[in-house]
């Protein structure tokens, strides 16, 4: 009877050590909750090498014979190879993520009011005091089914990219290797709209697939607060408003929500981060 008692207790405290540990690193429950709501829209781009395509095709043609012609789709990037009408291989197509893009709205419940159009490569920043990359007119047109036309109401003027700082592996050490992290990139949006303000916009490259997804929330806070940092040592301007994270942790997948996990925030003045759901 002791030792059952004894195994009841040891069982409940290792329940309580992994739920403290789910809550911790998965739902990173001890995080601040902001009183803002937020909305927004993705789209990724991968890039594919003609040399690497053009190898495929000759293995393909040495696999299959001479007739076998393969052909490369991009929804979602696959190689397909036929033999007369007749499929004889799919695979995916070889190539590497090239960026992503697309549009946060954020504000108070029910005022959605400040815009920041995004288009970020992880492996290099892009040119300072940049306007118009993506344009109101390829967000209308790529997500105008997705989101209320209200939220395409500005000109191509009123955002601009300011500072963009890069990340290494190196700049990460030991937890970067785990993370099998590549690059990053992180930008500073300015809105100059309706409610102006500013916001740090990040996509950050790993190869964490399957594992990582269930710990983006709490590796995103991370480096977003180590890019919040890094801004602040090489800019003047006040601490940006709000931040955003996406973490491309299966950019071998297609589609932004197989690719990629976003988290946004409220940077307090204290740069502390708080979370907006």
């Amino acid at each position: 009877m002791r030792l059952q008692r004894k195994l009841m207790i040891v069982a409940g405290a290792v329940a309580a050590l992994a739920a403290a540990a789910i809550g911790e690193l998965v739902f990173d429950l001890r995080m601040p909750r902001a009183s803002l709501a937020e909305v927004h829209a993705i789209t990724t781009s991968v890039s594919i090498l003609i040399a690497d395509y053009d190898r495929a095709v000759e293995a393909m043609k040495t696999k299959y014979g001479a007739d076998a012609q393969t052909v490369l789709e991009t929804q979602p990037p696959r190689l397909i190879t036929r033999v007369g009408d007749k499929i004889v291989e799919e695979k995916r197509a070889p190539g590497q993520f090239s960026d992503a893009r697309g549009l946060f709205v954020i504000g108070r419940q029910g005022r959605l009011e400040s815009t920041f159009p995004f288009q970020i490569d992880p492996h290099e920043a892009p040119a300072f005091g940049r306007q118009g990359e993506p344009s109101v007119r390829y967000l209308r047109d790529r997500f105008g089914k997705k989101l209320s036309a209200q939220y395409f109401e500005f000109d191509d003027r009123d955002a601009v990219t300011d500072t963009c700082i890069t990340m290494s592996p190196a700049e990460l050490g030991w937890i970067g290797r785990q993370l099998s992290f590549q690059s990053g990139t992180f930008c500073v949006v300015f809105w100059k709209g309706t409610s102006p303000g500013s916001m740090l916009i990040g996509v950050a490259l790993a190869d964490g697939d399957p594992w990582m997804r269930p710990f983006t929330r709490r590796i995103c806070r991370w480096l977003t607060t180590i890019a919040l940092q890094r801004v602040a040592a090489t800019d003047r301007e006040p601490a940006p408003d709000y931040a955003a994270c996406l973490l491309v942790d299966r950019p071998n997948r297609s589609g932004a929500d197989g690719t990629l996990r976003a988290h946004v925030y409220e940077v307090r003045r204290d740069a502390t981060l708080a979370y907006v759901n």
